[in-house]
Protein backbone atom coordinates (compact mmCIF):
# COMPACT_ATOMS: atom_id res chain seq x y z
CA UNK A 1 0.00 0.00 0.00
CA UNK A 2 1.28 3.36 -0.98
CA UNK A 3 1.68 6.45 1.47
CA UNK A 4 -1.19 8.10 -2.03
CA UNK A 5 -3.31 4.97 -1.19
CA UNK A 6 -3.92 5.24 2.72
CA UNK A 7 -7.63 5.37 3.55
CA UNK A 8 -8.96 9.04 4.85
CA UNK A 9 -9.97 9.28 8.25
CA UNK A 10 -13.80 11.00 8.09
CA UNK A 11 -15.92 12.12 10.95
CA UNK A 12 -19.48 12.36 11.21
CA UNK A 13 -20.99 15.84 9.92
CA UNK A 14 -20.46 18.30 12.93
CA UNK A 15 -23.85 19.52 14.34
CA UNK A 16 -23.37 22.67 16.02
CA UNK A 17 -26.61 22.83 17.38
CA UNK A 18 -26.81 22.34 21.59
CA UNK A 19 -29.80 21.14 23.25
CA UNK A 20 -31.41 23.42 25.83
CA UNK A 21 -30.71 21.62 28.65
CA UNK A 22 -29.06 24.55 31.39
CA UNK A 23 -29.76 27.91 30.13
CA UNK A 24 -26.61 28.67 27.88
CA UNK A 25 -25.66 32.35 29.08
CA UNK A 26 -25.75 30.74 32.74
CA UNK A 27 -22.18 30.33 34.37
CA UNK A 28 -21.74 27.02 36.78
CA UNK A 29 -18.77 26.11 38.96
CA UNK A 30 -17.29 23.02 40.12
CA UNK A 31 -14.36 22.26 42.49
CA UNK A 32 -12.69 19.40 40.59
CA UNK A 33 -9.47 18.41 43.56
CA UNK A 34 -7.49 21.60 44.27
CA UNK A 35 -8.62 23.70 41.32
CA UNK A 36 -12.61 25.71 40.55
CA UNK A 37 -13.64 25.39 36.82
CA UNK A 38 -16.27 27.67 35.43
CA UNK A 39 -18.22 26.43 32.97
CA UNK A 40 -21.23 27.90 30.68
CA UNK A 41 -24.75 25.98 30.42
CA UNK A 42 -23.80 25.99 26.97
CA UNK A 43 -20.96 23.72 27.44
CA UNK A 44 -21.93 21.67 30.03
CA UNK A 45 -25.43 21.17 27.73
CA UNK A 46 -22.95 20.19 24.58
CA UNK A 47 -22.83 16.99 26.34
CA UNK A 48 -26.01 16.08 27.85
CA UNK A 49 -27.55 14.57 30.23
CA UNK A 50 -24.87 14.39 32.55
CA UNK A 51 -23.96 14.02 35.36
CA UNK A 52 -23.40 17.45 35.79
CA UNK A 53 -26.83 18.57 33.92
CA UNK A 54 -28.76 16.81 36.37
CA UNK A 55 -27.26 18.05 39.51
CA UNK A 56 -27.28 21.75 38.29
CA UNK A 57 -31.08 20.90 37.10
CA UNK A 58 -31.76 20.98 40.56
CA UNK A 59 -33.62 24.50 41.07
CA UNK A 60 -31.58 24.18 44.80
CA UNK A 61 -28.61 23.60 43.22
CA UNK A 62 -27.86 26.36 40.65
CA UNK A 63 -25.76 28.50 42.63
CA UNK A 64 -23.88 25.69 44.42
CA UNK A 65 -20.11 24.47 43.83
CA UNK A 66 -19.71 21.43 42.86
CA UNK A 67 -16.81 19.27 43.98
CA UNK A 68 -15.02 16.58 42.39
CA UNK A 69 -12.54 14.23 44.05
CA UNK A 70 -10.72 13.78 41.02
CA UNK A 71 -7.25 14.56 38.79
CA UNK A 72 -7.98 18.21 37.62
CA UNK A 73 -4.99 17.74 35.41
CA UNK A 74 -7.54 14.85 33.60
CA UNK A 75 -10.44 17.32 34.38
CA UNK A 76 -8.73 19.79 32.00
CA UNK A 77 -8.91 17.39 28.77
CA UNK A 78 -13.16 17.06 29.69
CA UNK A 79 -13.01 21.11 30.28
CA UNK A 80 -11.90 21.54 26.96
CA UNK A 81 -13.68 18.45 24.76
CA UNK A 82 -17.50 20.64 26.52
CA UNK A 83 -15.98 24.19 25.07
CA UNK A 84 -15.91 22.31 22.00
CA UNK A 85 -12.39 21.59 21.06
CA UNK A 86 -10.88 18.63 19.83
CA UNK A 87 -8.66 17.10 22.56
CA UNK A 88 -5.33 15.46 21.97
CA UNK A 89 -4.19 12.60 24.56
CA UNK A 90 -0.63 11.89 25.43
CA UNK A 91 -0.38 8.25 26.33
CA UNK A 92 -2.05 5.00 27.40
CA UNK A 93 -2.85 6.28 31.16
CA UNK A 94 -4.13 9.44 30.38
CA UNK A 95 -6.53 7.42 28.17
CA UNK A 96 -7.35 5.59 30.79
CA UNK A 97 -7.63 8.09 33.14
CA UNK A 98 -9.36 10.12 30.86
CA UNK A 99 -11.72 7.44 29.97
CA UNK A 100 -13.17 6.11 33.52
CA UNK A 101 -13.87 9.66 34.28
CA UNK A 102 -16.24 10.34 31.34
CA UNK A 103 -17.60 7.26 32.69
CA UNK A 104 -17.95 8.68 36.30
CA UNK A 105 -19.15 12.20 34.66
CA UNK A 106 -21.77 10.11 32.38
CA UNK A 107 -20.21 12.11 29.17
CA UNK A 108 -21.52 10.07 26.16
CA UNK A 109 -20.13 12.29 23.48
CA UNK A 110 -16.74 11.98 25.20
CA UNK A 111 -16.87 8.17 25.24
CA UNK A 112 -17.70 8.34 22.00
CA UNK A 113 -14.90 10.60 20.73
CA UNK A 114 -12.34 8.52 23.17
CA UNK A 115 -13.73 4.90 21.10
CA UNK A 116 -12.87 6.58 17.57
CA UNK A 117 -9.79 7.69 18.29
CA UNK A 118 -6.00 6.71 18.02
CA UNK A 119 -5.12 3.61 19.69
CA UNK A 120 -3.03 3.72 22.93
CA UNK A 121 -0.47 0.35 23.65
CA UNK A 122 2.43 0.11 25.35
CA UNK A 123 5.19 -2.71 24.21
CA UNK A 124 8.31 -3.28 26.03
CA UNK A 125 9.10 0.62 27.76
CA UNK A 126 7.88 2.37 25.08
CA UNK A 127 4.26 3.99 24.44
CA UNK A 128 2.79 4.03 21.19
CA UNK A 129 -0.11 5.96 19.51
CA UNK A 130 -1.87 4.09 16.85
CA UNK A 131 -4.07 5.83 14.07
CA UNK A 132 -7.07 3.70 13.72
CA UNK A 133 -6.97 4.68 9.94
CA UNK A 134 -4.38 2.25 9.66
CA UNK A 135 -6.00 -0.33 11.34
CA UNK A 136 -9.61 -0.09 9.09
CA UNK A 137 -9.12 -2.95 6.44
CA UNK A 138 -10.14 -6.38 7.15
CA UNK A 139 -7.95 -8.41 8.83
CA UNK A 140 -6.72 -6.05 10.38
CA UNK A 141 -9.55 -4.06 12.48
CA UNK A 142 -10.31 -7.09 14.74
CA UNK A 143 -6.81 -7.29 16.53
CA UNK A 144 -4.73 -7.86 19.72
CA UNK A 145 -5.61 -3.97 20.79
CA UNK A 146 -9.13 -3.61 20.03
CA UNK A 147 -9.88 -6.38 21.52
CA UNK A 148 -7.98 -6.31 24.69
CA UNK A 149 -9.32 -2.50 24.52
CA UNK A 150 -13.09 -3.25 23.97
CA UNK A 151 -12.34 -5.96 26.98
CA UNK A 152 -10.68 -3.83 29.86
CA UNK A 153 -12.92 -1.07 29.16
CA UNK A 154 -16.40 -2.37 29.04
CA UNK A 155 -15.71 -5.01 31.07
CA UNK A 156 -14.93 -3.09 34.31
CA UNK A 157 -17.77 -0.99 33.37
CA UNK A 158 -19.99 -3.86 34.09
CA UNK A 159 -18.03 -4.25 37.13
CA UNK A 160 -18.66 -0.66 38.37
CA UNK A 161 -22.23 -0.68 37.51
CA UNK A 162 -23.24 -4.28 39.07
CA UNK A 163 -21.52 -3.06 42.21
CA UNK A 164 -22.66 0.21 42.35
CA UNK A 165 -18.85 1.77 43.09
CA UNK A 166 -18.96 5.55 43.85
CA UNK A 167 -15.88 5.99 41.45
CA UNK A 168 -14.11 4.15 39.13
CA UNK A 169 -11.83 1.51 40.29
CA UNK A 170 -7.96 2.56 40.19
CA UNK A 171 -7.10 0.92 36.27
CA UNK A 172 -4.35 0.57 34.29
CA UNK A 173 -3.49 0.51 30.30
CA UNK A 174 -2.69 -3.15 29.70
CA UNK A 175 0.95 -3.33 29.06
CA UNK A 176 3.06 -5.89 26.37
CA UNK A 177 6.22 -6.72 28.15
CA UNK A 178 7.41 -9.95 26.57
CA UNK A 179 7.96 -7.98 22.85
CA UNK A 180 10.20 -5.73 20.81
CA UNK A 181 8.80 -2.05 20.86
CA UNK A 182 11.89 -1.57 17.90
CA UNK A 183 10.10 -4.75 16.11
CA UNK A 184 6.20 -2.64 16.75
CA UNK A 185 7.78 0.49 15.34
CA UNK A 186 8.29 -0.85 12.02
CA UNK A 187 5.41 -2.69 11.85
CA UNK A 188 3.79 0.73 12.08
CA UNK A 189 5.48 2.48 9.55
CA UNK A 190 4.72 -0.52 6.61
CA UNK A 191 1.29 -0.07 7.74
CA UNK A 192 2.14 3.42 6.64
CA UNK A 193 3.00 2.37 3.63
CA UNK A 194 7.20 2.05 4.22
CA UNK A 195 7.68 -0.76 2.93
CA UNK A 196 11.01 -0.35 2.30
CA UNK A 197 11.81 -0.65 5.96
CA UNK A 198 12.30 -4.50 5.62
CA UNK A 199 16.22 -4.82 6.19
CA UNK A 200 16.58 -8.60 5.36
CA UNK A 201 14.81 -12.10 5.28
CA UNK A 202 15.80 -12.62 8.78
CA UNK A 203 13.95 -9.03 9.48
CA UNK A 204 11.12 -9.74 7.37
CA UNK A 205 10.85 -13.16 9.53
CA UNK A 206 10.85 -11.60 12.69
CA UNK A 207 8.08 -8.76 11.85
CA UNK A 208 5.85 -11.43 10.35
CA UNK A 209 6.06 -13.34 13.38
CA UNK A 210 5.04 -9.87 15.51
CA UNK A 211 2.00 -9.34 12.76
CA UNK A 212 0.76 -12.44 13.27
CA UNK A 213 1.07 -12.31 17.19
CA UNK A 214 -1.02 -9.21 16.89
CA UNK A 215 -3.41 -10.57 15.08
CA UNK A 216 -2.25 -7.90 11.89
CA UNK A 217 -3.57 -10.87 9.57
CA UNK A 218 -3.83 -8.16 6.35
CA UNK A 219 -0.64 -6.78 7.02
CA UNK A 220 0.78 -10.08 7.56
CA UNK A 221 -0.17 -10.98 4.13
CA UNK A 222 1.23 -7.92 2.42
CA UNK A 223 4.44 -8.75 4.11
CA UNK A 224 5.02 -12.14 3.29
CA UNK A 225 8.06 -12.95 0.39
CA UNK A 226 6.43 -13.91 -2.53
CA UNK A 227 6.85 -13.06 -6.15
CA UNK A 228 3.76 -13.21 -9.03
CA UNK A 229 5.14 -14.22 -12.42
CA UNK A 230 3.07 -14.32 -15.46
CA UNK A 231 -0.35 -16.43 -13.70
CA UNK A 232 1.56 -18.14 -10.71
CA UNK A 233 2.46 -16.80 -7.47
CA UNK A 234 5.78 -18.09 -5.55
CA UNK A 235 5.15 -18.47 -1.70
CA UNK A 236 7.48 -20.36 1.32
CA UNK A 237 5.38 -22.98 2.36
CA UNK A 238 5.16 -22.15 5.84
CA UNK A 239 3.23 -18.44 4.38
CA UNK A 240 0.58 -19.90 2.94
CA UNK A 241 -3.00 -20.12 4.78
CA UNK A 242 -5.68 -22.85 3.75
CA UNK A 243 -7.94 -20.04 3.32
CA UNK A 244 -6.16 -18.64 0.24
CA UNK A 245 -6.23 -21.97 -1.50
CA UNK A 246 -8.81 -23.24 -3.91
CA UNK A 247 -9.11 -26.51 -6.27
CA UNK A 248 -10.71 -25.80 -9.81
CA UNK A 249 -10.40 -29.30 -10.86
CA UNK A 250 -13.58 -30.55 -11.80
CA UNK A 251 -15.10 -33.40 -9.92
CA UNK A 252 -15.40 -35.96 -12.60
CA UNK A 253 -11.65 -35.76 -13.00
CA UNK A 254 -11.63 -35.11 -16.50
CA UNK A 255 -8.97 -32.29 -15.90
CA UNK A 256 -5.91 -32.10 -13.92
CA UNK A 257 -5.27 -28.21 -13.01
CA UNK A 258 -2.78 -26.70 -10.50
CA UNK A 259 -4.04 -25.41 -7.17
CA UNK A 260 -5.14 -21.77 -7.40
CA UNK A 261 -3.97 -19.57 -4.60
CA UNK A 262 -4.92 -15.54 -3.84
CA UNK A 263 -3.47 -14.01 -0.37
CA UNK A 264 -6.35 -13.48 2.04
CA UNK A 265 -7.42 -9.95 2.95
CA UNK A 266 -5.63 -9.09 -0.39
CA UNK A 267 -7.80 -7.95 -3.48
CA UNK A 268 -6.06 -9.84 -6.17
CA UNK A 269 -6.91 -12.74 -8.67
CA UNK A 270 -6.32 -16.06 -7.85
CA UNK A 271 -3.21 -17.51 -9.03
CA UNK A 272 -1.45 -21.45 -9.95
CA UNK A 273 0.22 -21.62 -6.53
CA UNK A 274 3.79 -22.69 -6.80
CA UNK A 275 5.19 -23.02 -2.83
CA UNK A 276 9.46 -23.12 -1.92
CA UNK A 277 10.07 -25.85 0.82
CA UNK A 278 13.90 -25.07 2.62
CA UNK A 279 14.50 -28.00 4.61
CA UNK A 280 18.33 -27.66 5.45
CA UNK A 281 17.75 -27.57 9.55
CA UNK A 282 16.48 -31.31 8.78
CA UNK A 283 16.94 -32.93 5.54
CA UNK A 284 15.14 -36.17 6.56
CA UNK A 285 11.68 -34.50 6.73
CA UNK A 286 12.05 -33.65 3.04
CA UNK A 287 12.69 -36.90 0.47
CA UNK A 288 12.47 -37.66 -2.73
CA UNK A 289 11.99 -41.04 -3.36
CA UNK A 290 12.83 -43.24 -6.57
CA UNK A 291 11.90 -46.62 -7.06
CA UNK A 292 13.72 -47.89 -9.91
CA UNK A 293 11.65 -50.99 -9.99
CA UNK A 294 7.87 -49.63 -9.96
CA UNK A 295 9.52 -46.59 -12.30
CA UNK A 296 8.00 -44.08 -9.92
CA UNK A 297 9.33 -41.14 -8.41
CA UNK A 298 7.45 -40.07 -4.62
CA UNK A 299 7.97 -37.31 -2.31
CA UNK A 300 7.61 -38.06 1.62
CA UNK A 301 7.49 -35.07 4.08
CA UNK A 302 7.72 -35.57 8.24
CA UNK A 303 7.57 -33.57 10.88
CA UNK A 304 6.70 -30.15 10.64
CA UNK A 305 6.58 -29.70 6.46
CA UNK A 306 4.43 -32.70 6.75
CA UNK A 307 2.01 -31.18 9.51
CA UNK A 308 2.03 -27.56 7.55
CA UNK A 309 1.14 -29.94 4.22
CA UNK A 310 -1.69 -31.34 5.91
CA UNK A 311 -3.21 -28.09 7.33
CA UNK A 312 -3.32 -26.08 4.35
CA UNK A 313 -3.98 -29.25 1.95
CA UNK A 314 -6.48 -30.80 3.80
CA UNK A 315 -9.20 -31.32 1.50
CA UNK A 316 -6.42 -32.84 -1.15
CA UNK A 317 -5.85 -36.85 -1.31
CA UNK A 318 -2.79 -37.46 -1.80
CA UNK A 319 -0.60 -40.84 -2.14
CA UNK A 320 -0.05 -41.87 1.62
CA UNK A 321 -0.76 -40.03 4.27
CA UNK A 322 -0.40 -40.84 8.26
CA UNK A 323 0.43 -39.79 11.38
CA UNK A 324 3.86 -38.44 10.84
CA UNK A 325 4.06 -38.42 6.99
CA UNK A 326 2.49 -37.24 3.61
CA UNK A 327 3.38 -38.72 0.24
CA UNK A 328 2.90 -37.66 -2.90
CA UNK A 329 3.59 -38.35 -6.72
CA UNK A 330 5.63 -36.82 -8.14
CA UNK A 331 6.51 -35.35 -12.10
CA UNK A 332 10.45 -34.02 -12.29
CA UNK A 333 10.47 -34.39 -15.99
CA UNK A 334 10.49 -30.30 -16.02
CA UNK A 335 12.77 -29.39 -13.10
CA UNK A 336 16.19 -28.27 -13.08
CA UNK A 337 17.79 -30.31 -10.52
CA UNK A 338 21.27 -30.46 -8.72
CA UNK A 339 22.21 -33.83 -7.13
CA UNK A 340 24.98 -33.45 -4.87
CA UNK A 341 26.44 -29.85 -6.39
CA UNK A 342 25.97 -31.35 -9.49
CA UNK A 343 23.34 -30.36 -12.25
CA UNK A 344 21.55 -33.03 -13.69
CA UNK A 345 20.75 -32.75 -17.11
CA UNK A 346 16.59 -32.41 -18.04
CA UNK A 347 16.70 -36.59 -18.50
CA UNK A 348 18.41 -37.57 -15.88
CA UNK A 349 15.57 -39.18 -14.26
CA UNK A 350 14.82 -41.60 -17.35
CA UNK A 351 18.21 -42.08 -18.32
CA UNK A 352 18.08 -43.31 -14.66
CA UNK A 353 15.52 -45.76 -14.69
CA UNK A 354 16.61 -47.10 -17.84
CA UNK A 355 20.34 -47.41 -17.20
CA UNK A 356 20.27 -51.40 -16.48
CA UNK A 357 18.86 -51.91 -19.51
CA UNK A 358 19.74 -49.44 -21.78
CA UNK A 359 23.41 -50.18 -24.69
CA UNK A 360 24.98 -47.83 -26.76
CA UNK A 361 27.51 -48.06 -29.58
CA UNK A 362 30.58 -46.81 -28.69
CA UNK A 363 31.39 -44.45 -32.14
CA UNK A 364 35.16 -45.69 -32.58
CA UNK A 365 37.10 -47.65 -34.43
CA UNK A 366 35.86 -51.17 -32.86
CA UNK A 367 32.53 -50.24 -34.01
CA UNK A 368 31.08 -53.84 -32.73
CA UNK A 369 32.19 -53.34 -29.11
CA UNK A 370 29.35 -51.84 -26.98
CA UNK A 371 29.28 -51.05 -23.41
CA UNK A 372 26.63 -49.80 -20.84
CA UNK A 373 25.34 -46.66 -20.31
CA UNK A 374 27.02 -44.34 -18.04
CA UNK A 375 26.05 -40.83 -17.77
CA UNK A 376 28.29 -38.72 -15.88
CA UNK A 377 25.12 -37.36 -13.81
CA UNK A 378 23.28 -40.63 -12.73
CA UNK A 379 26.71 -42.73 -11.95
CA UNK A 380 26.78 -42.12 -8.35
CA UNK A 381 23.19 -42.54 -7.25
CA UNK A 382 22.71 -46.60 -7.39
CA UNK A 383 20.22 -49.19 -5.89
CA UNK A 384 16.87 -50.34 -6.43
CA UNK A 385 15.50 -47.90 -3.91
CA UNK A 386 17.29 -43.86 -4.19
CA UNK A 387 16.43 -41.95 -1.60
CA UNK A 388 17.36 -37.80 -2.21
CA UNK A 389 17.73 -35.52 0.67
CA UNK A 390 16.07 -32.44 -0.36
CA UNK A 391 17.78 -28.93 0.84
CA UNK A 392 15.37 -26.53 -1.66
CA UNK A 393 12.20 -27.29 -3.21
CA UNK A 394 9.80 -25.97 -5.79
CA UNK A 395 6.66 -27.68 -6.25
CA UNK A 396 3.30 -27.09 -8.33
CA UNK A 397 0.53 -29.03 -7.09
CA UNK A 398 -1.69 -30.61 -9.40
CA UNK A 399 -5.57 -31.76 -9.06
CA UNK A 400 -7.89 -34.32 -10.57
CA UNK A 401 -11.25 -33.54 -8.54
CA UNK A 402 -9.36 -34.81 -4.90
CA UNK A 403 -6.20 -36.76 -6.39
CA UNK A 404 -3.25 -34.61 -5.76
CA UNK A 405 0.12 -34.83 -7.40
CA UNK A 406 3.36 -32.71 -6.76
CA UNK A 407 5.25 -31.33 -10.12
CA UNK A 408 8.66 -30.31 -9.38
CA UNK A 409 10.08 -27.33 -10.79
CA UNK A 410 13.12 -27.01 -8.47
CA UNK A 411 15.45 -29.84 -6.47
CA UNK A 412 18.33 -29.49 -4.63
CA UNK A 413 19.57 -32.09 -2.30
CA UNK A 414 21.71 -35.00 -1.34
CA UNK A 415 22.27 -38.98 -1.28
CA UNK A 416 23.24 -38.71 2.41
CA UNK A 417 22.00 -36.33 4.96
CA UNK A 418 25.07 -36.19 6.04
CA UNK A 419 27.23 -35.65 2.66
CA UNK A 420 29.69 -33.17 3.09
CA UNK A 421 29.87 -31.24 0.30
CA UNK A 422 33.48 -29.15 -0.14
CA UNK A 423 32.28 -25.93 -2.54
CA UNK A 424 34.87 -23.68 -4.35
CA UNK A 425 34.37 -20.00 -2.59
Amino acid sequence: MSLTSLPIQTFEEYDPSVPLILPHEKVYSMQVGYKLFRLSGLSLSSDSPSYFTKFFSEPENEEKILFFDRDPKIFEKIYNHLQGYSINIINDYEFMHLWSDAFYFGLTNLKKVLTEQDIFASIGDKCFKIPRVLLINEGNSQNYFTVNSDRLLFDNLAIIEKKNMLRPPPQRPAIVTNRSPQLFSDLLEYLKGNTLVIQNEEHRCLLLKEARYYRFLELEQRMINHKIINNNIILNLEDISKKGISNISPMDKSQELSIQYSRPYINEKPKNLIFQIISNEDLKNCKLIINKKMNITTAKFEGKIASKLKQIFKNVEPLLVNETSISFLVGISKSKTIINNHEMNRNWINELFSSDKEEIEEDSERNSKKRKLSNNTTKNIQGEIIEIYLKKSLWKILMRGQLARLEALSLEGLTSPNLDIIEFI
